[in-house]
């Protein structure tokens, strides 16, 4: 009887593991894994109107520092799409599963998608705000308030990078978190967007692609803001009002840039575009192309796996501040 509940139990842990195996790498699969990790789920920072907006917290998973440093995650989603468990998707899950080991928390924030009303800066405002409440809390969690990254990817490397380079204390929403400041160390940048009017070429494009990109800017900054076909100089200085190389300064904070060559979604010029800012302003950052690799990094060898792991913590550690 005993060997037959042994035997029983074996067979189940093998069925499990097999179904984890064959399980595509997949939506599904990630946010199986992803919700296993989380220790704080869907932690309200702020209320729109009816919705409340919400953010996961990851505590590390190993005690390194007597206050804990904070890495808060802008998922991506062409400012349209996207959720708080793609932080984990792909190579995320391997970055995130060794900064966790190393004794960082994790932050992955939830801000509202542009569609309809909801327009540009909401985004923006939203992850200043998922910052400002950060700090708020910062006591209930033993956060460090004195070391905190962000990082993002795509159009969540576009609001990272924005929230970083500019100050705290513009772009305000919530009245009950205007009188929090945040002081942000360091940005991660993984294919992130730069500057929206360099995206496309328009002078190269047909109607039918003139119209898809007057749909997006529809989408983005509202209908009828932008005319694609009579765009005047003051139009491309709004489009690009909240463009992070807009902000760069001499206080620009320290940045990684980790950018596929073979992006087919966000060109590497865009990721060329910042580091000419960063070097107008002698700005410390690192800038890894991934050759070969497309824009969510997924097609990339182990070794490069690694390679992008170690750029990460070795970023993150060395602007640690004791």
């Amino acid at each position: 009887m005993k060997k037959l509940y042994i035997i029983i139990v074996v067979l189940s842990v093998i069925g499990i593991a097999l179904f984890f195996y064959f399980l595509p790498r997949s939506r599904e699969r990630n946010d199986i894994f992803y919700h296993t990790i989380v220790t704080y789920e869907d932690v309200i920072y702020k209320n729109v109107k009816d919705d409340e907006l919400t953010l996961d917290i990851i505590m590390p998973t190993t005690e390194v520092y007597s206050e804990t440093p904070v890495l808060v995650f802008i998922h991506g989603g062409s400012f349209t799409e996207g959720q708080k468990s793609d932080l984990t998707m792909d190579l995320g899950r391997d970055i995130v599963t060794d900064i966790l080991d190393a004794g960082y928390a994790i932050i992955s924030v939830e801000y509202r998608l542009l569609y309809g009303d909801n327009v540009f800066p909401n985004n923006l405002i939203d992850v200043k705000d998922s910052l400002r409440y950060l700090i708020s809390v910062s006591d209930d969690y033993n956060f460090d308030i004195d070391n905190f990254g962000i990082w993002g990817e795509g159009s969540g490397g576009y609001l990272a990078l924005t929230a970083g380079y500019s100050a705290s204390g513009v772009d305000l929403g919530d009245y009950t978190l205007r009188n929090y400041s945040y002081d942000i160390k360091y940005v991660i940048d993984f294919s992130g967007v730069t500057e929206i009017s360099s995206l496309y070429d328009l002078e190269i494009m047909n109607n039918q692609e003139l119209s898809e990109i007057q749909g997006i800017l529809d989408e983005l900054y509202g209908t009828a803001e932008f005319d694609i076909y009579n765009l005047s100089v003051l139009d491309y200085a709004s489009i690009n009002l909240y463009s992070p190389i807009s902000y760069v300064s001499v206080d620009t904070i320290p940045t990684l840039i980790i950018h596929g060559a073979s992006d087919e979604i966000v060109d590497l010029s865009q990721s060329d575009l910042l580091v000419t800012k960063l070097d107008e302003y002698n700005i410390e950052y690192e800038y890894h192309k991934i050759l070969g690799a497309n824009h969510d990094l997924n097609n990339i060898i182990s070794s490069e796996i690694e390679s992008i792991k170690a750029y990460v913590l070795e970023f993150m550690e060395g602007y640690y501040v004791s």
